[in-house]
Parts: structure tokens; sequence; C-alpha cells
């Protein structure tokens, strides 16, 4: 599934609310473990974005490990 980026927000509190329902999206319906699991795809999806690395990317140095 391809990237689809929309620009269109009124403002950092629009885009932050976007992002709560997208997270609250995927974690309904999912049971604790499985949450955990989702938060941690979260998690490196919003590392990649950051890191400005495309959609799907991996960190080669990241073992899942702390400390990365």
């Amino acid at each position: 599934m391809p990237d689809q980026a929309n620009w269109n927000f009124a403002g950092t509190d629009d885009a932050k609310a976007e992002i709560r329902a997208a997270v609250l999206y995927l974690l309904k319906d999912a049971t604790a473990g499985d949450r955990a699991d989702i938060v941690l795809e979260i998690i490196r999806v919003v590392r990649d974005a950051a890191n400005g690395l495309p959609s799907g990317s991996h960190d080669s140095l990241d073992d899942g490990m702390p400390g990365g």
C-alpha cells in the first residue's frame, strides 16, 4: 500500500487529532499482548518519520534491544 500523505491539516492540533484517531483505530479490539506489539510498530513508524526514512524501512542497526 503506497503512502498517502495528506498535508491539509488545519494546524498542529488537527494533525495530532488525526494521529490519535489512527492510533485508536489500530488498537480497537486488540488484546493486551497485541496492543503492545501494535504500539511498538507505531513507535517504529514515528521513529522512521522523524529520521526522514521511507515508510516500512528498517534501521539495520536497530535490533530492538534497549539502546538500539
